[in-house]
């Protein structure tokens, strides 16, 4: 997987997630810590529709 690029739900800044940051808990839902905010967060990944081959940039 490639770096994503997500806005935090918290604090609604941008954050640059690499693979090394983020743990899968499903095959939809990442765990990661928000770098600006220290939150932890779950992030929703988008697998299907014409948006499921890149990153879902929150707008």
């Amino acid at each position: 997987m490639a770096t994503l690029v997500r806005t935090c739900p918290k604090c609604r800044k941008l954050m640059w997630v690499k693979d090394e940051q983020m743990t899968s808990l499903n095959d939809s839902t990442i765990r990661m810590t928000c770098p600006h905010c220290r939150q932890l967060v779950r992030l929703s990944l988008v697998t299907q529709g014409e948006n499921a081959a890149g990153p879902k940039m929150g707008h």
